[in-house]
């Protein structure tokens, strides 16, 4: 609820009253003194009329699916119904349209409605970022007469969209520029395996006879022995280390990085699972919760879920996942796995992501 105060309509009307005042006093009389009881009830037969309009409008929306994807166009119907004694005139509504397009309510259309009349609008919707947020219409405002204040009160039932991130390959860029994923998989900059590989260097003391390639050696005239290929990886874990905001702070900048943050760990567990590498991801929904992507059916599983599952439970939750991030970014050995650390919240000089393994 908000009440806005306009300077010019109350100074015309602080005019109008002083004017009635000087009037009554020096003519005196019911038509001058009725006049300025009329003047001075404008304001509180405005609230009254406002405040009974308001407690009996009624307002239903919804979109025709309850999970979308961001970009997709569906369907929104938003009901308004006077039940009160008072007809509405010229209510204007409010529109999230900082976070979602309606292509045919426009912010601030109005509407009026006559003693129990019922309104429909029809609008195509599309969302703008991924994540589990309101849309639809936000608010709606009344005027008096002479636009001396506006009341501006929320819809009391409003559509919350959960909506999915688009698959795109923005992680796959990313990861090829770290260089982290070939096209023989995941290898370990630490571990190697048990069989030497095809590569060559020149024999050190200590090395294992059964490592000497002879047929090498003996053309070079020279000790040479086979290294061992680099042990591919067996999983990738991903941790998303989300930013703990409350539902009314959610603002827009919040669901731009939201978006971000989703699509990229979604683009992530598709590119992996592409490739047949088992992915667990480490996610935040009231507790520190683990999914594992190994195909496509628990892929879409993983994807269905995510855009309205991350939150926090308690302090305690938040503080789990970044202690786990901090201790993966410590370790010096991760067995066979590799580790993805994506941010939501980035402080300077930080990167939305860092790989470990």
């Amino acid at each position: 609820m908000n009440i806005l105060i306009h300077k010019r309509g109350l100074l015309l009307y602080l005019a109008v009253l002083a004017a009635s005042l000087v009037f009554a006093s020096f003519y005196g009389g019911p038509v001058s003194f009725g006049w300025l009881y009329a003047i001075l009830l404008l304001i509180p037969v405005s609230i009254v009329y406002i405040f009974v309009n308001s407690t009996f409008l009624r307002i239903y929306q919804e979109v025709e699916v309850h999970k979308l994807t961001k970009g997709e166009e569906h369907g929104f119907r938003a009901s308004f119904e006077n039940e009160g004694i008072f007809p509405i005139h010229r209510m204007r509504i409010y529109v999230y349209d900082d976070r979602c397009d309606l292509y045919e309510i426009t912010n601030g259309q109005e509407i009026s409605l006559n003693i129990r009349e019922k309104k429909e609008l029809l609008s195509g919707i599309s969302c703008r970022f991924a994540g589990a947020y309101y849309v639809g219409i936000e608010k709606v405002a009344f005027d008096d007469p002479f636009h001396i204040f506006t009341y501006e009160r929320d819809v009391p039932y409003s559509f919350r969209a959960v909506v999915s991130p688009q698959i795109t390959d923005i992680a796959n860029k990313a990861l090829d520029l770290e260089n982290i994923f070939n096209s023989t998989g995941f290898k370990s900059q630490k571990l190697f395996e048990n069989i030497p590989g095809s590569d060559l260097r020149p024999y050190q003391k200590g090395d294992s006879m059964s490592a000497i390639n002879w047929k090498v050696s003996a053309r070079l005239s020279d000790l040479v022995v086979r290294v061992p290929d680099r042990m591919e990886k067996r999983a990738v874990t991903i941790l998303m280390i989300a930013s703990d905001v409350p539902e009314r702070d959610q603002d827009t900048e919040f669901l731009k990085k939201r978006d971000s943050f989703l699509e990229f760990v979604v683009s992530a567990a598709w590119h992996f699972g592409q490739q047949n590498v088992p992915v667990r991801i480490i996610y935040p929904s009231g507790k520190v919760t683990e999914a594992l992507v190994d195909s496509y059916d628990s892929f879409r599983e993983f994807y269905s879920i995510i855009a309205d599952s991350i939150f926090y439970r308690s302090e305690s939750d938040y503080a789990e996942i970044h202690k786990l991030a901090d201790d993966k970014r410590s370790d010096d050995l991760y067995d066979n796995d590799t580790w993805i650390l994506v941010r939501e919240n980035t402080q300077p000089g930080q990167d939305d992501f860092c790989a470990c393994g």
